[in-house]
């Protein structure tokens, strides 16, 4: 763990407080981006928490939410917050917000009672890759960070997250308990598989900044902040810069995969454009 806050430029064991969950959320959501670079070159990632921090700690990518957020979850409670499991998943529509089913973890931290938040109950999320800067109070309301605004209704139990309209989702269900032994697993194994796993399908990989979201998707770099502005990326020394720009690792990358990776992208999207 002491790798891990190094990497974030932390302490090496700051207290337990808000504004050291505040910190530890920023810094990584801002340094340690979103990607299913794995997944997409055939290898997904254990979602193992120990080994994702092994993995981050010594300079690698971490992955999507269940690795992300299982690595939170690991780090916090070593430092002595009183985390409680979560789960849930993103929705698009009516349809998909009523199809209950596991694709995110999650997590709420407790006993931090501020002024704002009397309860103590928080809600972070480095698992979203375009999502919050920062835990929100686990209380219904609106809430404004940098060009975004969120808003949550909780609810006895659970509670649903909408994202800002410029975001890649309408909203997320969360669902406030623990994963039974191996859901997470067969999650995973599912989202990632690579015959038809949808995290297969095509490249992302994204962080949020302060002011920002900046995301590449197959060969298109999206910059989402007051507007939202978008650039095709049709050279491999381009893509691979903006894969640089939004935090990815190419520690333990192979080269020849990662070319082989940017030619399919690349004949996938002139497809998409030939399509219209």
């Amino acid at each position: 763990m002491t790798a891990y806050l190094a990497r974030l430029g932390l302490d090496e064991r700051p207290p337990a407080t808000v504004e050291t969950l505040t910190a530890i959320h920023q810094r990584h959501i801002e340094q340690i981006p979103y990607e299913n670079l794995g997944a997409v070159l055939g290898a997904a990632p254990d979602i193992d928490a120990a080994t994702t921090l092994a993995r981050v700690a010594a300079g690698g990518n971490a992955g999507y939410c269940f690795h992300h957020n299982g690595l939170l979850t690991l780090v916090l409670r070593e430092l002595g917050f009183n985390v409680v499991p979560a789960w849930g998943y993103p929705w698009g529509s009516e349809e998909g917000r009523r199809d209950r089913r596991v694709e995110h973890l999650a997590l709420t931290v407790r006993g931090l009672p501020t002024d704002e938040n009397p309860g103590g109950i928080w809600y972070p999320d480095v698992g979203c890759g375009d999502g919050i800067h920062a835990p929100l109070p686990l209380v219904t309301g609106e809430y404004r960070q940098g060009p975004f605004t969120y808003r949550l209704e909780v609810r006895d139990g659970e509670w649903t997250f909408f994202h800002d309209p410029k975001g890649s989702y309408t909203g997320a269900e969360i669902i406030d308990e623990e994963l039974a032994p191996g859901q997470a697993e067969a999650s995973h194994h599912r989202l990632t598989d690579p015959d038809g796993g949808p995290y297969t399908s095509h490249l992302i990989a994204q962080h949020r900044l302060p002011d920002a979201v900046e995301a590449l998707r197959g060969c298109v770099f999206t910059r989402k902040a007051d507007t939202i502005d978008r650039t095709e990326v049709t050279r491999y020394d381009d893509w691979r810069d903006a894969l640089h720009t939004v935090g990815v690792s190419f520690q333990d990358v192979d080269a020849d995969a990662l070319r082989g990776l940017f030619d399919r992208s690349l004949a996938a999207h002139r497809e998409l454009q030939e399509a219209g």
